[in-house]
């Protein structure tokens, strides 16, 4: 027997078995996290629009600080809302999954939890993140933002005659929450009443600043029935589920006034600021009645109301040719902060 070659044989296999062995013996990774392993959780954003999305990272370290095992298990759950059930960590110990809402609005808890929890030792938290031990709870805001919208066209008013290949005109949606703070990633819906839109009926989002943009074309068959007027009007979900929305009015030149506004609230709950975006050619006249009696001719008021109850403002726009056009408002003092709203013919 050549025992040198059967020695060889040995040594190589040997060396085989030592290099295939995985790094770290015995601490290999495995699905379940050891005892007293402590969770962190965190969302971006924890704020949400009916269309938007939130990524949760949760964060696992094992009893000596160290991260867990890459491919341990973190069960997830949403209490509204979709999220998966079911993600591993890499070798940071950190885990993620993306919480998309199911079209109901409130406030979402997403729990994380090991495969060592045992409902003992949990922990929720109202902020962004949160720690725990062997469960972890954050809250999101759902849908629960949308307060007010503003539309404000540019120009305001068109020549009676323009250019065979139209006239576009640049309309401008602000969405802001009940804080007044402007809202990102609110879907807005921008209609018209003549011409045609850039969007062609379809959602637009807003930008960080709460802007949604949309273009309007104007071609001279647009005006041939001697149209004074063309009515545009921007749409979004709610905080309560229900749309808001505001118009605005972009007047034809030597056509009808066509008034409109829109108010916020002011330093108080029972101040309002009356923002008048009313179009028309040749001097205006403006009369605004507030609902309680009083009245003034200025073209932007501010009015402090004395008592608690709705209240139905009405602004009257006349003309050189006294031409008329009437719009209103109902609102209910006192007004909560961030409120507003706009106009309606």
């Amino acid at each position: 027997m050549n025992y040198r070659a059967v020695a060889c044989l040995l040594l190589v296999g040997l060396l085989l078995v030592v290099f295939l062995l995985p790094v770290g013996g015995c601490d290999k990774a495995t699905p379940v996290a050891p005892s007293g392993t402590i969770l962190s959780i965190s969302a971006n954003p924890s704020k949400i629009a009916l269309n938007g999305s939130s990524t949760i990272t949760v964060v696992g370290r094992k009893p000596d600080g160290n991260p867990l095992n890459p491919g341990t298990e973190i069960r997830l759950s949403a209490s509204l809302g979709t999220i998966d059930t079911l993600v591993t960590t890499d070798r940071n110990g950190t885990a993620t999954a993306i919480f998309r809402p199911d079209g109901r609005i409130g406030t979402a808890t997403i729990t994380a939890a090991t495969g060592s929890a045992t409902g003992g030792g949990s922990m929720t938290s109202d902020s962004s993140s949160g720690s725990g031990v062997s469960s972890v709870s954050i809250k999101l805001e759902v849908g629960n933002a949308a307060k007010t919208i503003t539309l404000q066209p540019t120009p305001t008013i068109l020549p009676t005659t323009i250019p065979i290949e139209g006239t576009k005109v640049t309309l401008l949606a602000i969405v802001r929450d009940s804080n007044g703070q402007p809202l990102a990633n609110q879907g807005v819906n921008f209609t018209t009443d003549l011409g045609t839109l850039a969007s062609r009926g379809s959602i637009v989002n807003t930008n960080a600043r709460g802007e949604a943009r949309d273009t309007l074309t104007v071609l001279p068959s647009d005006l041939a029935n001697n149209t004074t007027s063309i009515k545009v009007t921007v749409q979004s979900a709610g905080s309560d589920g229900a749309l808001i929305n505001a118009t605005a009015t972009i007047q034809v030149a030597n056509g009808r006034p066509a008034a409109h506004f829109s108010y916020t609230r002011g330093a108080d709950d029972h101040t309002v600021v009356f923002s008048n975006q009313s179009t028309g050619s040749g001097n205006l006249l403006y009369t605004w009645d507030f609902g309680d009696g009083l009245s003034t001719s200025a073209q932007n008021p501010t009015h402090t109301y004395d008592a608690n109850k709705q209240y139905t403002v009405q602004l009257t726009v006349t003309d050189s040719n006294n031409q008329a056009s009437v719009s209103t408002a109902t609102f209910t003092i006192p007004l909560a902060a961030g409120a507003g709203g706009s106009s309606s013919p």
